[in-house]
């Protein structure tokens, strides 16, 4: 064995060393951080385990330079902060499919063709019927708010007129559609926000 095979053998010796004080030190610490982010202990154990495993595999990650206590910290929040969007990702898509798919199953058949419409279509046509019988200010707001989608402060520029007003016969429009729609379609425009 050469002198450069002992340096390597050696300096992997004391980077084991240092790597497991460095671990018996900051793993339940960081467990409990990264718990605190998640909520799932098991989830943020993983993630721990897989920083830690990150940092066994690259060691230039713990340059002596770096403050690795700091450094350790921000990996795991960092991962959580991940694995959060993932979540918030993952809960939206299901709730669009949930929607998408109980919007599927609830069709409503008033048309004498016997043409399903679902709820949505139904809403839409009732809501335009109904923006003809508002007064004229009232129903172009509520058009742009209802079935084009636009903001209030879009709507105040658009109709040349304040945002306190938009939100005036907004109020108005659906005092109106509460009156004048079925209780279900209501619900449903409410659901829209």
């Amino acid at each position: 064995m050469n002198k450069s095979n002992v340096n390597i053998s050696m300096e992997k010796k004391k980077y084991s060393l240092a790597f497991e004080e460095f671990f018996r030190f900051y793993h339940s610490r960081l467990r409990r951080y990264a718990r605190y982010f998640l909520k799932d202990p098991e989830e943020a154990d993983d993630l721990v385990q897989e920083v830690f495993l990150q940092l066994w595999k690259d060691q230039t990650l713990l340059d002596p330079d770096r403050n690795l206590p700091s450094f350790t910290f921000t990996l795991v929040r960092n991962r959580c902060f991940d694995r959060l969007r993932k979540r918030i990702v993952e809960e939206k898509y299901l709730l669009h499919q949930a929607k998408k798919e109980s919007e599927e199953l609830y069709h409503i058949s008033f048309d004498k063709t016997g043409e399903f419409i679902s709820m949505e279509e139904l809403l839409h046509r009732e809501l335009l019927k109904l923006i003809e019988k508002m007064p004229p200010k009232c129903g172009i707001a509520f058009r742009l708010r209802w079935i084009d989608g636009k903001k209030v402060r879009e709507i105040a520029l658009e109709m040349n007129i304040s945002s306190t007003m938009v939100d005036k016969y907004l109020a108005k429009g659906l005092s109106f559609a509460k009156d004048h729609l079925n209780p279900d379609l209501f619900v449903l425009l409410l659901m829209k926000r």
